[in-house]
């Protein structure tokens, strides 16, 4: 969906100027009146970018900032790497994580994916 979104607008900012140039050439005098016309519309094309595009993005980052935040040891995680851990000790910008058990590294908080499950929270049980 958001290939197809940067796709449709990739479309309409690289015929904007063939647009234009046939706007310019139909001129008449009561689109003279209204020299801000092609402002309005590219202003509207921004607007429709910002609400599909921007903000979903901002959204998205603030979840993961407050996902990190969180992080605590005893958390169950999965890093951007596809390592399943355990969290046994949060640093400012890093956190040691137990993979095996005399396994530890320490990881950058950045490079959490995924927190798989709580420290307080009760294990799921899968249903089959």
């Amino acid at each position: 969906m958001k290939k197809l979104l940067l796709t449709i607008s990739v479309f309409i900012l690289s015929a904007m100027p063939v647009l234009a140039e046939g706007a310019a050439a139909t001129a008449t005098e009561e689109t003279a009146k209204k020299p801000f016309s092609p402002l309005i519309l590219i202003g509207g094309i921004f607007v429709i970018m910002y609400f599909l595009m921007i903000r979903p993005q901002k959204k998205k980052q603030k979840e993961k900032a407050a996902m990190l935040s969180a992080v605590e040891p005893g958390d169950k995680i999965i890093s951007i790497g596809g390592i399943y851990g355990e969290v046994k000790q949060v640093k400012e910008n890093s956190v040691r994580v137990q993979i095996d058990d005399r396994t530890r590294i320490e990881l950058a908080k950045s490079s959490i994916s995924t927190i798989v499950q709580k420290a307080n929270a009760p294990a799921e049980v899968e249903v089959k």
